[in-house]
């Protein structure tokens, strides 16, 4: 019984070692690869949005979104890409955004097959 116990804890050391290796390692992969930080950066500012945001701001979006669809449908109007990312961030409120989480917000609705005017105003961002 003690020698199950001895060569259980010795396994959950050399797991414990392992994981703060890995983890280690991970934070250098992120730290020396300038993109996948700001890809991680970015992926968390989304979640986060979409996750924790108020529902009258949800709504503020998504009103926001069906209004360029409808202008785009109806006026042909088609906003550059950055009128899009000021008028995102003036709905929800925040004084700094990152452009990537926009770029995410309008390819997630053209992939719903909601928002096809986002195609156009991709084309326009630099």
């Amino acid at each position: 019984m003690v020698e199950e116990y001895e060569r259980l804890q010795t396994q959950v050391f050399e797991l414990q070692v392992e994981v703060e290796m890995l983890q280690t390692l991970l934070r250098k992969m992120i730290n020396q690869d300038e993109a996948l930080h700001h890809n991680i950066e970015s992926e968390l500012e989304y979640i986060f949005l979409t996750q924790e945001l108020p529902v009258e701001k949800r709504f503020d979006v998504s009103f926001y979104l069906t209004r360029l669809q409808k202008e785009y449908q109806f006026e042909k109007t088609i906003p550059d890409f950055m009128s899009f990312h000021e008028g995102l961030k003036e709905r929800l409120g925040v004084d700094e955004l990152s452009m990537r989480v926009s770029k995410r917000l309008i390819q997630e609705h053209i992939d719903r097959g909601i928002f096809s005017v986002g195609k156009e105003i991709l084309t326009t961002m630099k």
